[in-house]
């Protein structure tokens, strides 16, 4: 079985949690999501640091299910910075077969999606600010290979393209 790599990028509070489980939603058991929070925060209480030990787990996650689920759900905020290593390894991994999306929203939008997430208590707006990152792409900016998710669209809506991409990469097989 061929495998298809979703990655999600973004800011803190973009909504890439929020999306990559309502797309997982959709594929049930043919998709398997591996979060960044949950590796680093949940499993290893890690810092967001370069080569933490999240990663290496995240890596090897990946290897697993690889080749064994039609879809793998990869998100976070990973940081070119600080995950340079681990992206390259997913672009090396899913040369033909990856859909790459970076949330790119204002820093006012994702504050305001914020507010709405269980987690608004835990960090604070200025905390936000300190960690934002201005249109931290993987790509040239206009490149195909990364779409881009823009402010306005609704989670549905969202989902619905991610969808309708995954199904139009599966048929160009």
């Amino acid at each position: 079985m061929e495998s298809i790599l979703i990655l999600l990028r973004g800011n803190s509070g973009s909504g890439k949690t929020t999306i990559a489980k309502a797309v997982q939603h959709v594929f049930g058991e043919e998709a398997v999501l591996i979060s960044q929070d949950v590796f680093r925060r949940e499993i290893f209480c890690v810092k967001d640091t370069p080569n933490n030990l999240a990663s290496g787990l995240m890596k090897e996650a990946v290897l697993y299910a690889k080749g064994k689920v039609p879809v793998v759900l990869v998100e976070g905020i990973y940081s070119r910075e600080k995950y340079q290593d681990f992206l390259d390894f997913l672009m090396k991994l899913f040369p033909k077969k990856k859909l790459v999306y970076y949330f790119d929203l204002s820093f006012e939008e994702t504050v305001k999606r914020h507010q709405t997430r269980m987690q608004r208590d835990y960090f604070s707006e200025e905390t936000m600010r300190k960690w934002w990152l201005e249109r931290d792409l993987l790509f040239p900016k206009g490149s195909s290979e990364e779409r881009l998710i823009k402010e306005g669209l609704t989670i549905a809506e969202t989902v619905d393209q991610i969808i309708a991409d995954h199904q139009e990469t599966r048929r160009s097989d």
